[in-house]
């Protein structure tokens, strides 16, 4: 049942299912873009993968999942070292105890599996053969469901690939997570999606003069999984090109040696392409091919640029069963080439898309880093903040006299207020208690603020912070200040202002005056504020009641 082909006419799934039906025993040899893979079968079902990542392998499996541990593991493989390559390291482990033989054949089983969906995820680019053997070593393992480790493989091949362009692009030093790791993960996603659409498309172009030659070649190339146009001279090839060369197209030339030329004269029309292709087109890959035996023309072939020269079969005196199976492994020799050469083209563009990925999250990561940053100052900043509070809030507590808590609360809000006082209300009138000015040359604020006795109405803030017994904020107050309250404060004019009330059972006793100058920001934690304010109304209820208590208890003695 030796046979080859392309994965583009079928798959692994397909071509496993059919050597399951034909009890196939055998090697099944996968080449892709990822590398080289087979399959081993013993009577249409599986005894080994082989594939070219290394962490599948049956110790790295067992030490993984935690069934082993890495000292183990490495006092196996040198007891294998010692015994010869032929020595199966999970029969070692279960005659060291390590392991027991029900352990191994899950591990076998999982070690499978994981090759299979790896083997799945290739998808249909690549070329396959399958080789019968009669004595194949080795016992058939049981496992899922083909079907089921095809599905699980397109369900993983996406994530497998963003993964791995992560760990190509982000070194160690900068490993990431949680939502940055997301996001430069979406990023991949985008930025690759784009470069899959600028793949560009890899055309065989096959340059035969024989038309019965001609047809054969491009059926069977086709076949293959290739797409194929077949010309029949040298000036209609170099048409070819350019157009190939307008629409985007990437050729790969097989051309046959002997053809009539470009200038009507001679028979190596062939080497007069190849000469040609050099001056204009020198990086499109030429594989030629022909019967006629001359060692001096193949060598000016290669000094011309081709990729590959093959003989072909001789058609003379060779019987037609014999021919065709020589054309057969011949059209699989061109195939095989053509497949390495579209490998180096994939492999290129790869290293290309990978660069680009790389700038492109590399950008991504820096812009995310100093947003992280200024996250982290922020929260550092908060912290600080919460932590000033608490501090604030104890102090307050501890000292319940009015004078001790208004310079806290001066001081607190001179974090982000420009000028700040505490005004005592007595029904209709308002007087200055304690003031601040953080600005330089306001020292003498305080003395000003004490200044102040004025009737409620005459301020109409102030008044609607009483009597709606909340905080009222206000940008570019103007006339409500009131003349009293702004001679007070002096010169600038505020640009915003905040007024807390202070109450003790529900009746407005002070208020928390503050405002920001012109080219400032309004003030970013009233919250706070508010937080100290009520604790201050408390801590005054607080201090009422003790002192009604203290009398009682005087008049009862």
């Amino acid at each position: 049942m030796d046979m080859s082909g392309s994965l583009k006419a079928t798959n692994l799934l397909s071509l496993l299912k059919e050597a399951q039906s034909g009890s196939f025993s055998g090697n099944l040899t996968l080449k892709g873009k990822m590398g080289l893979a087979s399959i081993t079968l013993k009577g249409g079902r599986i005894v080994q993968v082989r594939e070219p990542r290394m962490r599948s392998r049956l110790g790295r499996h067992l030490v993984s999942r935690n069934i082993i541990t890495e000292k183990e593991l490495q006092g196996a493989l040198g007891v294998q070292k010692q015994k010869g390559e032929g020595t199966f390291i999970g029969q070692i482990l279960i005659e060291k105890g390590v392991i027991d033989q029900k352990t191994l054949d899950l591990a076998m089983k999982g070690v499978l599996e994981d090759s299979l969906v790896h083997l799945f995820s290739w998808g249909n680019e690549g070329l396959y053969r399958m080789e019968e053997e009669k004595d194949v070593p080795g016992v058939p393992v049981e496992h899922l469901p083909l079907e089921e480790l095809a599905s699980r493989a397109s369900h993983l091949a996406t994530a497998v690939e963003d993964e791995w362009a992560l760990e190509q692009i982000v070194s160690d030093q900068e490993r990431i997570g949680g939502e940055i790791r997301e996001e430069i993960l979406q990023a991949i996603r985008r930025v690759s999606q784009k470069l899959r659409e600028l793949k560009p498309k890899e055309v065989v172009l096959l340059v035969e003069d024989e038309m019965l030659m001609r047809e054969m070649f491009r059926d069977k190339l086709t076949a293959f999984g290739f797409d194929v146009d077949a010309v029949e001279s040298p000036h209609k090839a170099l048409d070819k090109l350019a157009e190939y060369d307008r629409t985007g197209k990437i050729p790969i030339i097989i051309s046959d040696l002997i053809m009539p030329t470009l200038s009507g004269k001679g028979i190596f029309g062939g080497l007069e392409l190849l000469e040609e292709i050099q001056k204009t087109y020198s990086h499109i890959p030429v594989i030629v091919n022909t019967s006629y035996p001359d060692a001096t023309i193949r060598r000016r072939a290669l000094f011309l640029g081709a990729t590959y020269y093959i003989s072909k079969p001789e058609k003379k005196d060779t019987p037609l069963d014999r021919l065709e199976s020589q054309l057969n492994l011949f059209i699989e020799e061109v195939a095989l080439c053509i497949q390495n050469v579209i490998q180096r083209h994939e492999v290129y563009f790869e290293r290309d898309q990978q660069n680009i990925l790389r700038e492109e999250l590399l950008s991504q990561l820096i812009q995310s880093r100093e947003e992280l940053l200024k996250v982290g100052e922020v929260v550092e900043r908060d912290t600080t903040d919460i932590r000033f509070l608490a501090e604030t809030s104890t102090r307050m507590v501890r000292d319940k006299s009015l004078g001790k808590m208004a310079e806290v609360l001066v001081r607190f809000a001179a974090r982000e207020i420009d000028r700040c006082a505490v005004l005592l209300v007595r029904k209709n009138q308002v007087m200055g208690f304690y003031g601040g000015d953080r600005r330089p040359g306001g020292e003498n604020f305080n003395q000003r603020i004490k200044t102040l006795n004025f009737e409620l109405d005459r301020s109409s803030l102030l008044k609607k912070a009483v009597e709606a017994k909340k905080l009222i904020t206000e940008e570019n107050p103007g006339a409500s200040l009131g003349a009293a309250l702004s001679g007070a404060l002096g010169d600038p004019e505020p640009r915003f202002t905040v007024v807390f009330p202070l109450l003790v059972q529900n009746t407005v006793v002070a208020l928390l005056y503050g405002d920001v100058v012109p080219g400032g920001v309004p003030p970013r934690d009233n919250d706070s504020l508010e937080i100290l304010l009520n604790l201050a109304s408390l801590s005054l209820e607080i201090q009422q009641q003790q002192a009604v208590i203290a009398r009682l208890r005087k008049l009862s003695g």
